[in-house]
């Protein structure tokens, strides 16, 4: 015996997620609210989201470095990835975790250096030295793994929280690419 689905049930299967955007400028907040109501959420009866005006985007408020992760990669070359938690509007639950090989974070801070290269205002942070990586340094030391991490978790902070860099296309394409 089946359950009848309740009113409210049925208006969120018709209302579209709305994709999470990491900059705050007023067009946009207007287009959100635009899609609102193209989407049935704008109507009177269930408006519960602020005005255009006071509504704010999400934008990123925390970002942590975690764990390495040792994977196995082509030819049986071994390489690390690095877990890192993205949280959007201080809420754990608007979150993302991308997984970044040095090499790839090494690319994204070179993509920054083009990017802002004529802005003499916006400083980029350098990132850790890069050091040879192998099995042997993996094993005896804990330290230089342990290191490695607080560089870059120093270095992603100074850069994805920083509000003048958030708008940039570098980063979400680094973030969601």
């Amino acid at each position: 015996m089946s359950r009848p689905h309740s009113d409210s049930v049925s208006r969120l299967n018709r209302i579209l997620p709305v994709p999470i955007e990491l900059h705050n400028d007023e067009e946009d907040i207007e287009s959100v609210d635009n899609i609102n109501r193209v989407n049935g959420s704008g109507d009177s009866r269930n408006n519960t989201h602020q005005s255009p005006k006071k509504q704010k985007l999400s934008h990123i408020t925390n970002v942590m470095v975690g764990e390495h992760h040792l994977i196995e990669g082509e030819y049986g070359k071994p390489y690390i990835s690095w877990a890192i938690k993205i949280v959007l509007d201080d809420s754990d639950y608007s979150s993302i975790i991308v997984y970044k090989r040095y090499s790839e974070i090494e690319q994204f801070h070179q993509d920054l250096l083009h990017h802002y290269q004529n802005t003499k205002s916006t400083l980029i942070p350098n990132l850790p030295p890069k050091d040879n990586f192998s099995i042997e340094r993996l094993l005896l030391s804990n330290n230089w793994l342990e290191e490695r991490r607080k560089g870059l978790q120093w270095f992603m902070s100074n850069v994805l929280l920083n509000p003048k860099l958030q708008d940039c296309e570098v980063i979400k394409k680094f973030i969601l690419g």
